[in-house]
């Protein structure tokens, strides 16, 4: 697992939870977490250039105007700055413009019925030198036959990764082993996971992705998400640490989490604690004696194994 490649997609998926107010200065603060924790993408919100001059100034994530893009590709060199785009809301000339302002990577999401009008996006944005990821949405709702069909489109363009997203949170493990096993079958493209917790199975069922072939994930700060919330970053980045001794680091994002949920979500640094004492599995008691003889925080014990 220690090769899984971690997508934040704070800014964009848990726009829906705040109506995708995040201020400029959030989205740079999540940015620079991600790149002192090395997680190496970064969606930062969705692409829609037709909607800059509305919704630029008080809402930069719903549309990701240039010089908010510009700002955060040039200070943030180590990750990959990622936007999401609906082909509804872009021309295929708008990739050019996307690359130029030093934006990474590209992903295209589609209902599986509309899954092939992408074909000219998937082209132009490659063409453009952006990463492609293609997300297949509501695949609890789709049958395996559909999946594979997807998945041998995804082949044919051979874009950089084929996202299947439990749009719906409905998935069970068994399911996701299924689903990514069937489309494994009919592409060499990587394939990668986006789960929701609407059954409190983001986690579990992110992990089956990935031994059922998946090498992204996507997770949020503190699971910040719409439907019953995402698959936690800090949850994901400190498993892959102290299980697999990935590079990630916990604590940056704890402390993020902390500043930048805190209008939305209240007892982040707690839950970050509790994850680290099961991660490093440590009764009650002994973490109650370590916090009388050392004040720093548990989850700094995950960042201390040697990655």
């Amino acid at each position: 697992m220690r090769n899984v490649a971690l997508l934040d997609v704070t800014l964009r998926d848990g726009g829906y939870v705040n109506g995708h107010t995040w201020s400029r200065q959030q989205a740079s603060t999540v940015v620079s977490a991600c790149a002192t924790a090395h997680i190496p993408f970064c969606e930062v919100g969705y692409y829609r250039p037709r909607r800059h001059a509305a919704d630029g100034a008080d809402r930069p994530t719903s549309c990701c105007p240039d010089d908010h893009l510009r700002t955060l590709c040039a200070a943030n060199p180590t990750v990959t700055v990622t936007v999401m785009a609906h082909a509804r809301d872009v021309h295929p000339t708008d990739y050019r413009r996307l690359a130029d302002l030093g934006v990474g990577m590209v992903r295209l999401p589609a209902l599986h019925a509309i899954l092939a009008d992408l074909t000219p996006h998937v082209e132009a944005a490659r063409a453009a030198g952006l990463m492609v990821a293609v997300n297949l949405i509501r695949v609890s709702e789709l049958s395996a036959r559909e999946v594979a069909a997807a998945a041998r489109l995804a082949e044919q363009w051979q874009v950089n990764a084929f996202y299947l997203a439990d749009s719906n949170g409905s998935l069970f493990p068994e399911q996701v082993d299924r689903l990514v096993g069937v489309a494994g079958v009919e592409t060499s493209v990587p394939l990668g996971f986006h789960a929701h917790d609407g059954l409190s199975l983001a986690f579990i069922n992110s992990l089956s992705a990935v031994e059922a072939g998946c090498r992204y994930l996507d997770a949020s700060l503190g699971g910040m998400g719409k439907g019953g919330g995402n698959l936690a970053l800090e949850l994901i980045a400190g498993y892959l640490r102290a299980r697999s001794q990935a590079p990630h680091a916990m604590t940056p994002l704890a402390h993020t989490a902390a500043e930048v949920l805190k209008p939305w979500r209240d007892g982040v640094l707690a839950r970050c604690e509790s994850i680290a004492g099961g991660l490093l599995d440590l009764n009650t008691d002994t973490i109650r004696d370590r916090h009388d003889q050392d004040q720093r925080e548990l989850f700094t014990l995950v960042d201390a194994i040697s990655g």
